[in-house]
């Protein structure tokens, strides 16, 4: 098990869509250690937890693009009262 690993797991969690598919459906922590662990990443659940809270503390790595802003946001403004409506639109 390694701090290392974990970096890399929270790393790949956060582009590959299947893999954080298969984790969510974990249904307890030898579950989601398993799943992990076929994938190649050799770590405990503290180092995990950890891990993932350095990669939140740390931010964004980049700014989005306003293309990328345009796909995610919009809003609406009805006469003197301001709605806004959050939407993500998945890429085809």
């Amino acid at each position: 098990m390694s701090a290392e690993s974990a970096k890399a797991l929270v790393a790949k969690l956060q582009s590959d869509i299947d893999l954080q598919n298969q984790l969510k459906k974990a249904k307890s922590e030898e579950d989601f250690l398993s799943i992990a662990q076929r994938q190649g990443f050799e770590v405990s659940i503290p180092e995990f937890r950890q891990a993932a809270q350095e990669s939140l503390a740390a931010g964004p790595k980049k700014a989005m693009s306003d293309e990328e802003l345009d796909k995610v946001a919009g809003g609406l403004s009805i006469v003197g009262v301001d709605y806004v409506f959050v939407g993500v639109q998945t890429a085809s």
